[in-house]
């Protein structure tokens, strides 16, 4: 097997990890509450290469009146917080604990990243395989 359908097969699986992370946000948009939150912490979080980027704590009051504090499970460097901005947070009723910074970022990064990387490895596995099929077809 030669690299370009590795590439088509890699592509069509980073594709479906994509749409399968992308239909779980979904759902969880389905049922989520929203709630006013604050940042109340920036958390430098050590990464590779000697690199990092800060990671915003921050609370947020459920409908019934329960305070939660989470991190968010994003960093970046610059921060994209400040402490004491406010934000809107979703959280599952059942399970405040599951709660995210209601912004693109937070939800869409992870989908979107993998969908992108999925597209470029099938087009690259598709542009490699077209030239091996045509030569074998005898064209």
């Amino acid at each position: 097997m030669t690299v370009g359908p590795i590439f088509v097969i890699l592509g069509g699986i980073l594709v479906a990890l994509a749409l399968f992370f992308l239909m779980r946000v979904r759902r969880f948009l389905a049922g989520a509450n929203e709630a006013r939150g604050q940042v109340v912490q920036m958390v430098y979080r050590s990464g590779s290469d000697d690199g990092g980027g800060y990671s915003a704590v921050y609370q947020f009051k459920t409908l019934d009146g329960q305070t939660i504090m989470k991190q968010d499970s994003l960093s970046s460097n610059p921060p994209r917080f400040k402490v004491g901005q406010d934000i809107k947070v979703l959280y599952e009723p059942g399970n405040p604990n599951k709660a995210y910074i209601n912004n693109w970022m937070s939800l869409y990064f992870l989908p979107g990243l993998l969908g992108l990387l999925g597209v470029i490895f099938g087009g690259v596995g598709v542009g490699l395989t077209i030239p091996q099929v045509l030569k074998m077809l005898g064209g």
